[in-house]
C-alpha cells in the first residue's frame, strides 16, 4: 500500500487536525513540510494550483481539504471509527460551525497577537488569499485582537457546556472527528510564541478534554522530503475510480476547474473522472509529476465548465 504523504506545516490548525486522526487511528504516515506562504513550487505541481494547507497524497492521488481527507482515512482505515457513537451528521455539523463561526475569530485574535512573529510577508499572502491588497502597517492588524474577543469568550464557554455532563469527549466516551473538529481551532489559541491560555484557563471541564484530546498524539510520522513526494507520485499510477454517473450537469469526460468558494479561490483544472454528491475528482498532467488525479468534495467548492 501507498504511504499516506500529508503535506502540512507545525502552526497549521488545520493539519493539527489530520495529524490527530493519524493518532486515532495508529497510522504511519510520512511528514512533508510545506510553506506557509506563496509561492509552493512543490506543492504546486500535485495540486494543480490548490494552496490551502493540508494536502493529503497517496500515491498519484491527492485528497484536498480536511473533510475530504478524514472521510478518505475513514474509508481506508475504518478502526477506529472516526464516529464511535455512529452517524456522521452531528460530527459534520460541529466541525462546519468550528470552521466558520468558532476558527475565524481565533485565527484573526491569534494572528493579531503574534502580528510581530509572523511578519509582513505571512500578512501580505493572507490578503492575497481573500483578494486583498496586502497591509502597510501591522499596526491595525494588532488593534484586531480586542476586536475579536466579544465573538470568543461565549463560543468558548458553549463548548465547556457541552461536556458539563460528565462526558468525556464531545458527543460520548470515545474520541471522534467531533472533537478533532472543535479541537483544532481552539488549539491555535496557543500555537505561536505568544499564547492566549488565559482565555481557556476558566474552563476546567474544557481544559481537561483538551488534554484528553492531546494525549492521543499523532500516530507515527516519520519525514519525507518534498522532492520524495513529487517522485512518489510519479512512480505511482491513480487508482482506478469507480464508476461515476453524470450528475448536476456534469459528468466524467468534461473538462472543468475546481476550486474553494470562499477564500484561496485558485482553481485547478482537468477532466472529470469521477463525480459523486460528495465528491469531484478530475485528472491532470504535470511534467513533475505524471498524471494525478485531485480530490475534491463537493461542499464549499466551485464547479466551472472550461
Amino acid at each position: 500500500m501507498a504511504d499516506l504523504i500529508l503535506h502540512h506545516y507545525e502552526m497549521s490548525p488545520f493539519s493539527e487536525k489530520v495529524r490527530l486522526i493519524f493518532g486515532l487511528k495508529g497510522l504511519p504516515w510520512r511528514s512533508v513540510i510545506a510553506p506557509a506562504v506563496m509561492p509552493k513550487p512543490e506543492l504546486v505541481p500535485l495540486t494543480g494550483g490548490y494552496r490551502r494547507i493540508p494536502v493529503l497524497q497517496i500515491g498519484a492521488d491527492i485528497y484536498c481539504d480536511t473533510n475530504l481527507i478524514a472521510a478518505e482515512l475513514e474509508r481506508r482505515h475504518p478502526e477506529p471509527s472516526l464516529f464511535p457513537q455512529g452517524g456522521a451528521g452531528q460530527s459534520a455539523i460541529l466541525t462546519a460551525w468550528s470552521e466558520t463561526q468558532l476558527f475565524w475569530p481565533i485565527a484573526r485574535y491569534v494572528a493579531a497577537l503574534n502580528a510581530d512573529e509572523l511578519g509582513a510577508d505571512f500578512f501580505a499572502d493572507r490578503a492575497a488569499m481573500r483578494g486583498q491588497p496586502a497591509p502597510t502597517d501591522l499596526a491595525p492588524v494588532k488593534a484586531s485582537a480586542s476586536r475579536n474577543l466579544p465573538s470568543l469568550r461565549p463560543m468558548i464557554a458553549w463548548v465547556e457546556d457541552m461536556l458539563s455532563d460528565g462526558r468525556r469527549f464531545l458527543l460520548g466516551e470515545k474520541a471522534g472527528l467531533a472533537d478533532f473538529g472543535v479541537y483544532h481551532a481552539l488549539w491555535f489559541l496557543n500555537a505561536l510564541p505568544r499564547k492566549s491560555q488565559e482565555l481557556l484557563a476558566p474552563y476546567e471541564r474544557l481544559m481537561a478534554w483538551m488534554l484528553r484530546i492531546s494525549e492521543i498524539g499523532h500516530g507515527s510520522p516519520s519525514d519525507m522530503s518534498a522532492a520524495e513526494a513529487l517522485q512518489a507520485a510519479k512512480a505511482a499510477e491513480p487508482e482506478t475510480p469507480a464508476d461515476s454517473e453524470p450528475m448536476d450537469g456534469l459528468a466524467p469526460g468534461d473538462r472543468v476547474a475546481v476550486g474553494p468558494d470562499d477564500y484561496a479561490r485558485d482553481m485547478v483544472a482537468g477532466q472529470i473522472v469521477r463525480i459523486t454528491g460528495e465528491t469531484i475528482s478530475i485528472a491532470r498532467r504535470d511534467d513533475l509529476v505524471g498524471d494525478v488525479v485531485v480530490h475534491f468534495p463537493r461542499l464549499g467548492y466551485q464547479v466551472k465548465t472550461t
